[in-house]
């Protein structure tokens, strides 16, 4: 989910003003506009202090939504070579590759 080794975060260093004093429904509508860290920040903080239910399923959900969106990044020291275009059927010498049956899932487009 998010680093447990961090260090939860003091009050003042929260990107909510006045957080523990903050509604879920409060808090609802002021995460969308927090980025990761701050998200993670807010779940560590709740989680060592106030350890509210309907809040920690409100910033684990948007946890999750902000790392589906997140641009995929390369695997360290990977390369940024791009990709070979894999081809949709294997290729087999002497048989035309849409004859290749994959298997009984596999419907060929016409």
């Amino acid at each position: 989910m998010f680093d447990d080794a961090l260090p939860e975060p003091h009050t003042q260093e929260l990107p909510l003003p006045d957080y523990p004093h903050l509604t879920t429904r409060a808090i609802e509508s002021r995460v969308a506009d927090l980025d990761r860290a701050q998200v993670e920040a807010l779940l560590r903080y709740e989680c060592a202090h106030r350890e509210r239910t309907p809040v920690i399923r409100l910033l684990t959900a948007r946890l999750r939504r902000l790392r589906e969106t997140a641009p995929r990044k390369s695997p360290p020291g990977g390369s940024t070579a791009p990709v070979p275009e894999q081809k949709p059927y294997p290729e087999v010498p002497g048989i035309p590759a849409r004859r290749i049956p994959l298997g009984p899932w596999h419907r060929p487009q016409p």
